[in-house]
């Protein structure tokens, strides 16, 4: 029976997702009671119950039918905690997600001073933001510096329903004590307990976040639209342009705004669905507190989402900017940053369902080398396996798999495999035997073994809520358990939201049991979290903590990028998935997961050549580079297309390693900033509020816009220019263009959009090998953009062995670079160290210096080296592109130098 199941889905797959299998609001109990709260829901605080603190205070709120717990927590770097809960003497503990959270109970800041009054307590904190729980009707509201920026419960839609002994139904409890869809029961034997309220943010004209979605990057209005949905499905060849949820969820919404900017966390691991609703601050509750000498509430936009989770508690943390590198940092304080990846992990990555055997994959290897295309790691997919039974290998067609990895491992090259998390069900298999004799499977309503239905046939999976079952799972992967691998070996988490074929909307049921006495209800959108972070962990403990992992997980949750990469999913090869990657993409970096990509080509059907080197192109300026495709599918290795499309994706794939310098230091940044490697334009360019909407473009660290071609068979790519009073260099020509300004190039088959910012410098290397650990030594140039008044360009490089921790303990090197105009005839380049701690001395030298922007006439150049004695430097100058070129200045980067060109 399981074959047929999986052969529909398949078949079902290849035409385009099946609408019917997934709910919409209206076919979700507690969402369509929570959209019906249309009227205030009356709640307020109860008098004499505020207590406050050095950090906040607590107090209860009711309404005629419900009493809640409230606390208000004040915490470090403006970030302020919320939580609603109920009262004591509630029927069952609610689950909360903390280990999404660096901290379990982040820290917290004493406030300055607090105030009670009758019908407000306002609390003033050290970082001089204002925090004012209005009693009635109950609301929070946030300022800073005096300016209201956000409000809990400002449209009174406070909805929370409490445990309580079951009734007779009634019409208006339907769906409350049991629901059914597609035939599929959900018994719900501890009834409803859905929660959900309304959060603006005022001042903001776009909110960004709340991935993940195939949608735009400004999220829409969704009052005569479906709400946007969190729950972790399994949806193949999913539509573009469509709210419906998809592999993964993070809950985090940020509102945008040229001086205040502000974040929320909702913290509930539960199904959540969000309506978004822009509007002005005059419609709602906060026109008075908006209203002053210079501002009219009509003039405000103001941007209200209202958040509904199926259970859980409502947790919410308020990080109050107020600018944008400030928001960063502080959803990084709380759910974390990627730590500094392998390096190999930021090359390219080739990837099928499935090679077929080892003959196969040394054929595909060999093919990169013999076409001169870098590659760094090939990847198996489930047919590797010993008939679908994961950290097995093929006896057959995988027979010698040590070979094959000393093979990879010999020419610089990784292998990834995969490990879903769902376990066939095989009494002679181990992975089954131990799990089920551990007792760490997920259960039944019935309390017996949960099982369903995937590739291996009947499966059970694995309960990763449960801390004994997840360092268990974490143990598999020691080389003596997973036999045949090695240190070059890294995995590939699928499958995980969890996919299962006969379940409902083709995951696990709700009323499946999990450790703790949760309901699956409870925890679902962290079950891929848990698999891929224990993953993480087994991959460093079976090298004792020395080799840093890479591991790829579909699905994904708030905290999920300290131990994971994510990609996008089964998308489609054609034009419209192309472009959907991008804000796809955007929303993922926003909220706070850095390490991202799309499958190149499309995972479904056959691209054109054309479309092929376009995603090539795109590819190689996100994050996560790795190109896959189904089964199905036409084979697309490079090589095999027409020349000049194999010269094009080769280019790409070539442009890519020769920003590797850049790249490697984007991601240390982010490990220290919290700041994305794929930035939206409002990160950059605050004052230009035109740009910040931008999804067809990105820039890529602070110093490069990105525009591939996205469209078929285009002559032009016209590429918008953001910022206000700031200067543009084709990478191409040199040709300097200010902005804010569109620009138009020819679109030939070998063109990406790529234009550097006037006031940076960018690292590159001067010559391409076909790893990254070959390339690890190579020579770089350094690529000076001059500023528009063309005094000033700065940038940074971080180097250290790439695949180590050794970085913790001091062998790194962090070194910036700096032009400078002195005065009218000098100009300097300098370098430094930036920080002292780091011990790495590196030989790679600056093969040459490119200076573009240079409006000025240069006589002569020199070098002072350690003996500070100057050398002559030989340089070239073009006065039509204002490009001056400093060939061998013998300069190390990790060895302090100045050149002087005097003018």
């Amino acid at each position: 029976m399981w074959r047929l199941v999986v052969a529909w889905l398949l078949i079902g797959a290849l035409d385009a997702v099946d609408r019917q299998n997934f709910k919409t609001c209206e076919q979700s109990g507690f969402c369509k009671r929570h959209r019906a709260v249309t009227s205030p829901t009356g709640y307020e605080v109860v008098g004499d119950s505020v207590k406050t603190n050095e950090t906040g205070l607590h107090a209860l709120i009711k309404n005629k039918d419900t009493t809640l717990r409230l606390s208000i927590v004040a915490l470090k770097d403006s970030t302020v905690r919320v939580v609603i809960d109920e009262n004591d003497g509630a029927l069952r503990k609610r689950y909360q997600p903390l280990e999404a959270l660096v901290d379990r109970e982040p820290a917290q800041q004493k406030v300055k001073k607090i105030k009670e009054e009758a019908t407000a307590t306002k609390v003033l904190t050290t970082d001089g933001n204002r925090i004012v729980l209005q009693h009635k009707p109950f609301r929070i509201d946030f300022y800073v510096k005096d300016k209201i920026v956000s409000s809990i419960n400002a449209k009174e839609t406070l909805h929370f329903e409490a445990f309580k002994k079951k009734v007779l139904l009634s019409d208006r409890e339907k769906g409350f004590w049991e629901e059914t869809f597609k035939e599929i029961k959900d018994t719900k034997p501890h009834g409803s307990s859905s929660v959900g309220v309304d959060i603006a943010f005022v001042g903001a004209k776009h909110v960004f976040g709340i991935p993940e979605h195939a949608e735009s990057y400004s999220l829409r209005d969704t009052r005569t639209y479906e709400p946007y949905r969190l729950y972790n499905l399994d949806v193949f060849e999913y539509e573009t342009n469509s709210p419906m949820a998809l592999y993964g969820s993070i809950p985090y919404l940020v509102g945008v705004h040229q001086k205040r900017s502000v974040g929320a966390l909702w913290l509930n691991a539960a199904e959540t669905w969000v309506d978004i609703e822009p509007t002005t601050a005059d419609k709602g509750g906060l026109s008075k507190e908006v209203l002053d000498a210079d501002t009219k509430p009509r003039q405000v936009p103001q941007h209200n989402a209202r958040f509904y989770s199926e259970s859980g508690l409502i947790d919410v943390f308020i990080t109050l900017g107020p600018q944008p590198n400030d928001i960063f940092r502080q959803l990084a304080a709380l759910t974390g940053v990627t730590p500094l990846p392998p390096a190999f992990a930021l090359g390219y990555h080739q990837s099928r369902w499935n090679y077929k055997d080892q003959k196969d994959v040394k054929e595909v290897h060999d093919g990169f080398v013999k076409h001169d295309i870098p590659l760094d790691v090939l990847w198996l997919d489930i047919e590797h396996t010993d008939n679908k039974a994961y950290f097995t290998f093929d006896k057959d067609a995988f027979g010698k798999p040590e070979d094959m990895i000393k093979d990879l491992a010999d020419k610089n090259r990784k292998l990834v495999t995969i490990v879903d998390p769902h376990i066939k069900k095989d009494s002679k298999y181990y992975i089954y035997k131990e799990a089920k004799k551990n007792k760490y499977l997920v259960k039944d309503a019935k309390d017996t073994i949960y099982e369903g239905n995937c590739w291996p046939g009947d499966s059970t999976y694995i309960d990763f809520i449960n801390p004994k079952a997840r360092k268990w799972w974490s143990e598999q992967f020691a080389f003596d358990k997973y036999k045949g691998t090695t240190k070059d070996v890294h995995i590939w988490n699928d499958m995980n939201e969890p996919s299962v074929f006969n379940g409902p909307e083709i995951t696990m049921h709700k009323d499946a049991k999990h450790h703790g006495e949760f309901e699956h209800r409870d925890v679902h959108n962290v079950y891929g979290f848990h698999q891929h972070s224990s993953t993480f962990e087994g991959l460093k403990a079976r090298s004792n903590n020395e080799v840093r992992p890479f591991v790829l997980s579909r699905s994904f949750f708030a905290g999920s990028q300290r131990t994971a990469a994510v990609w996008t999913g089964d998308n489609k090869a054609d034009w419209a998935h192309l472009k959907q990657s991008i804000p796809m993409l955007l929303s993922l970096s926003t909220a706070g997961l850095p390490f991202v990509g799309a499958d190149v080509g499309g995972f479904f059907g056959n691209p054109d050549e054309e479309l092929l080197v376009r995603w090539y192109q795109a590819g190689a300026f996100q994050p996560f580079f790795r190109g896959h495709s189904h089964q199905d599918t036409k084979r697309r290795e490079p090589w095999l297309f027409a020349d000049n499309t194999t010269e094009a994706i080769r280019n790409a794939i070539k442009t890519r390693y020769a920003f590797l310098p850049y790249w490697y230091t984007l991601f240390y940044e982010h490990a220290k900033t919290g700041k994305p490697v794929m930035r939206p334009f409002w990160m950059e360019f605050i004052e230009d509020e035109p740009s910040w909407d931008e999804d067809r473009q990105w820039m890529v660290g602070n110093g490069l816009l990105v525009k591939p071609v996205l469209e078929e068979k285009v002559k032009e790519l016209s590429i918008y220019l953001p910022g206000k009073r700031q200067v543009w260099y084709d990478w191409e020509t040199h040709k300097a263009r200010p902005s804010p300004g569109a620009v138009q190039i020819p679109a030939e088959l070998n063109t990406i959009g790529l234009y550097h910012r006037g006031g940076t410098i960018i690292p590159k290397l001067s010559e391409v090998k076909l790893t990254t650990k070959e390339n690890h030594e190579q020579p770089i140039i350094l690529y000076i953009a001059v500023n528009q008044k063309g005094d000033f360009a700065n940038g940074t490089i971080y180097l250290d062995d790439g695949e180590s921790y050794a970085y913790e303990k001091g062998d790194f090197a962090y070194w910036g670079f700096t032009f400078k105009r002195e005065h009218d005839y000098l100009h300097t380049i300098t370098n430094k160290n930036l920080d002292k701690k780091g011990k790495f001395d590196s030989d790679v030298y600056i093969d040459k210096i490119v200076i573009r922007g240079a409006k000025f006439y240069p006589r002569n150049a020199h070098i002072f080296l350690d003996d500070f004695s100057p050398e002559d430097l030989e340089f070239e100058f073009n006065r039509d592109n204002f490009l001056m070129e400093i060939a061998n200045p013998g300069a190390f980067v990790t060895r302090e130098f100045r050149i002087d060109i005097h003018s």
